[in-house]
């Protein structure tokens, strides 16, 4: 293994250990037992378990994000046509989509609340909290000015403003789903999103 393999491999073991046991529980030596490596070998890819923590919240946790947007607002597979109603449509089924992944695994984005979380109460991470949510921004307003070229219309106001209410409300509906597995609120929620994403949106 390259130092590169090493280094993703650790990476993708924190975050998957993360999702699992938490923050607190994801030790170098499970993390390490996860990846099938000795623990000899961790710091001859990272300096320190902090360091660990800050690639993954500037690498996987983005990724997996960029994953389940282009999931929400793909640009191909979907109905055809260039108006507000086949955005919505589109927005409304491509959510349902997330809501499936969502209760597939829901760890992996428990894993991404729990990192912010840990990073804003250990001042040596909260950097790469704060990086974290900007690109989780970032990703969420490519996806969305994605959306709007296949549908062929337009935003009222900037994509990087709408962007962190879509992750915003993202976060806030896993956190109700994991403490309440509410499908009928988990509708809801859903339903409010794409009225208020859409009242961004007019005809080009």
């Amino acid at each position: 293994m390259s130092v590169t393999e090493r280094r993703a491999a650790l990476v993708e073991s924190a975050y998957r250990v993360i999702a699992d046991h938490g923050v607190e529980g994801a030790t170098t030596r499970r993390i390490c037992a996860h990846a099938d490596m000795p623990l000899a070998s961790f710091h001859y890819a990272f300096e320190s378990r902090t360091a660990l923590l800050g690639a993954v919240m500037e690498t996987a946790v983005p990724s997996d994000i960029d994953q389940m947007l282009a999931a929400i607002l793909p640009t191909g597979d979907l109905d055809e046509g260039a108006d507000l109603e086949v955005m919505e449509a589109n927005m409304r089924r491509q959510l349902q989509a997330f809501l499936s992944m969502l209760k597939a695994d829901p760890g992996r984005l428990q894993a991404t609340i729990s990192l912010g979380i840990y990073a804003h109460n250990h001042p040596e991470l909260q950097r790469y909290g704060q990086r974290m949510y900007e690109n989780l921004y970032a990703v969420a307003a490519k996806g969305l000015d994605a959306a709007a070229q296949h549908a062929g219309v337009r935003w009222t106001q900037p994509t990087s403003e709408i962007a962190p209410v879509l992750i915003g409300t993202l976060i806030s509906v896993t956190l109700i789903y994991l403490s309440t597995a509410d499908d009928h609120v988990m509708q809801l929620l859903v339903e409010s999103l794409v009225r208020q994403t859409m009242s961004h949106a007019a005809d080009a």
